[in-house]
């Protein structure tokens, strides 16, 4: 332990105890003035062991914890409730011993809901909480300490009624004294020196009293008009859950009960702001922060406060901070603020009682003016609109009902935000036809004319993302784009689901449409690799059916769902069985001249090969070129983790191992025979021969090796280009 630690401890304790002393008077005000030493221990109390938790279990050594204002605003507007429906229903009696449960539940079920989701490690989810909505409740509990504040100070709620007398002059001395102290204290957070605002709140504590012994009030008559904390000589300095155990029957759990929505808004903005602080520290200390261990640590601190008799609380990034930046580094910083904050309670709560009400009051003003400034005018210059003008709807919606119906907007505003912004990410991430994409499979140059020729009818189309009911009917539209297009009608679409996540039930009779538009239009539907969970929907939905239905065909991949809509388009074209060529024809117009071939065939071996047998294998010498004049093989590709690889298949009237010629490196891979097939092979030796003996020959056949490689490098530059756009 340094002094630098201490100090931080020290400072931060009187902040923390003033805040709290500031919290426990919004909350236990009107109707509820009576059980304000209780809501001042409860508060010391949460203040105290949150601190010593963080400060001994959380992964910054640094980290002071303390109430936090957002959620005692959840607090403030639960207990106003709780306190007014028990008040309309003749059971007055019962609403301290009530809202003090219903607090102690609140640190409790944020306790173990915090816990619950570091264990599962939801932190990183939490993480995609919507910003608007975060700032509604931040704006909302920013109003709430406002209004709370102007009530602290003229013990009436904002209100027609509140104006009028401030028109005739009441209440006036003790609003004007606490505005003019909260922006005191807003410019004493602009102060570069760490000790000017806790400075300021001693200064001012001690001041009024001061000033009002000065005039001569005596301090019943300074308590009767507002000047300080209403707490009676003969309070009683009781521990909250000592208090409520001899309460225990006045509690009613009916109305605890229905605070559930509250309560789900209470654990939103504990998390949330335990996210924005943490991301805060993250920033300010460069440090890397586990979340959810710190939820994890947040849900200790807030069960044991509650266990305790404490309110809520969370990491407060102020404190934690401003410790940091005076050299802190130990958790003695927390450790001396929790302790501290627990100090008063052994003093009990008459001391308290001569804490001026302005300083309270103009502190709560000073936090809800400033978080409104940071929700409601500044996230204007930084926020879409669309964005701000959701905060906007949630931030009036709790104002003007309650939280749980915040929480309800919040919710929606939420999922209809993700639905607008997924539907406005594009599910087609490329789009391309076969006359720039093609399959794995070389086939011979009439058929890939052919195919190049009428390659708008081959549609090809790859999704992305997960799809519902809006993306899937930007696809619908999509589609009929295409299919309205001038370069003639498709015969077959196919949609790569390889990188789709998932779909929903509306998404799948969007879908269905699309085979129905198949049907009607004679269009072939082809779905390409399927993820388990998207093909049991479809399936369960109806697109797809039994095996062999003709209108929507599913294949393992994009690859193999290509080559049979290619071979559907070659089987049906006019003129592509004519074009095709024997070896010598092929030859003698790759060659160019008539004759060549039988010239070509006094360096050439004939060799037939069955299937399973190899041209070649991987790694072998590349000391010849085949020539495949008929049949169908693979290139296979053994892999370093003994996978085999498809690389291509190929048709007869094409060039196998070339590169291994002309490189004289081993083979890359492996050239299988799939059905009997019919090769011609030039070896090395023969190719020497054929330049010494036929130069003309050898430079009509280089060219043609070339012109083979140049159509592929083509065709390969046409995919790049295509998934590029």
């Amino acid at each position: 332990m340094n002094a630098r630690d201490v100090m931080s401890g020290v400072i931060a304790s009187v902040v923390i105890i003033a805040t709290s002393l500031s919290y426990s008077a919004l909350i236990f005000s009107g109707p509820l003035a009576e059980f304000l030493p209780v809501g001042i221990a409860s508060g010391l109390v949460g203040a105290g062991l949150g601190a010593i938790v963080f400060a001994v279990m959380s992964g910054l050594p640094f980290a002071i914890a303390a109430p936090d204002s957002k959620a005692i605003a959840v607090l403030a507007s639960m207990s106003t409730i709780i306190a007014n429906n028990l008040i309309g229903l003749g059971r007055a009696d019962q609403a301290g011993p009530t809202v003090i449960a219903a607090h102690l539940a609140g640190s409790l079920i944020v306790g173990v809901t915090s816990y619950a989701f570091g264990v599962l490690r939801l932190g990183r989810w939490i993480r995609f909480l919507p910003y608007p909505v975060i700032g509604g409740f931040m704006a909302a509990s920013g109003w709430f300490l406002a209004s709370g504040a102007i009530r602290i100070l003229s013990r009436k709620a904002l209100s027609p009624e509140l104006m009028t007398d401030v028109a005739s002059g009441r209440h006036l001395a003790q609003l004007a004294v606490g505005a003019a102290f909260a922006i005191a204290l807003a410019q004493a957070r602009r102060a570069r020196h760490p000790a000017v605002f806790p400075g300021l709140l001693i200064f001012a504590t001690a001041g009024i009293p001061f000033a009002l012994l000065v005039m001569g009030v005596p301090v019943p008559q300074a308590r009767e008009a507002g000047w300080l904390l209403p707490l009676p000589a003969t309070s009683s300095g009781a521990l909250p859950v000592h208090w409520l155990y001899g309460a225990l029957t006045q509690v009613a759990p009916d109305e605890i009960l229905k605070s559930a929505g509250d309560y789900i808004a209470l654990i939103t903005v504990t998390v949330a702001t335990l996210l924005l602080s943490i991301m805060a520290i993250e920033v300010e200390t460069r440090a890397e922060v586990d979340l959810d261990h710190e939820l994890k640590v947040n849900g200790v601190a807030n069960a044991v406060a509650g266990l305790g008799g404490g309110t809520v609380g969370t990491l407060s990034v102020s404190r934690t901070l401003f410790g940091h930046q005076i050299g802190a580094r130990s958790r003695a910083g927390g450790l001396v603020a929790g302790a501290l904050c627990l100090f008063p309670l052994a003093l009990g709560p008459t001391p308290l009682g001569f804490v001026p009400v302005p300083v309270l009051g103009g502190l709560l003003f000073q936090l809800g003016v400033g978080m409104l400034d940071e929700w409601l005018v500044r996230s204007w210059r930084t926020l879409q609109r669309a964005d701000y003008l959701q905060l906007i709807v949630i931030f009036l919606t709790i104002v003007l009902f309650d939280f749980v119906a915040g929480v309800g907007v919040g919710v929606i505003a939420a999922c209809i935000t993700f639905a607008v912004s997924t539907s406005r990410v594009r599910l087609v991430k490329h789009g391309m036809d076969r006359s720039n994409y093609s399959s794995r499979v070389d086939r011979p140059s009439h058929h890939a004319d052919a195919l190049r020729r009428q390659g708008s009818e081959i549609q090809i189309m790859w999704l992305h993302g997960f799809i519902f009911f809006g993306s899937a009917h930007n696809l619908l539209m999509h589609v009929k784009e295409a299919l309205t297009g001038e370069e003639g009608a498709c015969r077959s679409l196919i949609l790569d689901f390889r990188q789709v996540l998932g779909i929903d039930y509306s998404a799948v009779m969007t879908l269905l449409k699309l085979r129905h538009l198949a049907e009607r239009e004679r269009f072939d539907l082809v779905l390409a690799e399927l993820p388990p969970n998207v093909a049991l929907s479809l399936a369960n939905g109806g697109l797809l059916r039994e095996k062999g239905d003709a209108s929507c065909r599913v294949f393992p991949d994009l690859d193999a769902a290509l080559e049979w809509c290619e071979d559907r388009l070659l089987a049906s074209s006019a003129g592509v069985a004519a074009g095709k060529r024997s070896t010598r024809e092929w030859l003698e117009a790759e060659l160019g001249a008539p004759g060549l071939f039988e010239r070509l065939t006094n360096y050439l071996t004939s060799i037939e090969l069955q299937p399973g047998e190899f041209v070649f294998e991987q790694d072998d010498a590349g000391d010849s070129l085949f020539l495949l004049s008929s049949g169908r093989v693979t290139i296979l590709f053994n892999s370093p983790d003994g996978k085999v690889v498809r690389l291509r298949s190929m048709l007869d009237n094409t060039l196998l191992g070339e590169m291994g010629l002309y490189r004289g490196a081993p083979r890359g891979a492996s050239v299988l025979v799939d059905e009997p097939t019919h090769v011609y092979r030039l070896s090395d030796e023969a190719f020497d021969r054929m330049e010494r003996e036929e130069p003309e020959l050898a430079h009509a056949f280089h060219k043609f090796v070339v012109r083979t490689l140049a159509s592929r490098l083509d065709i390969a530059n046409r995919e790049v280009a295509g998934l590029q756009r």
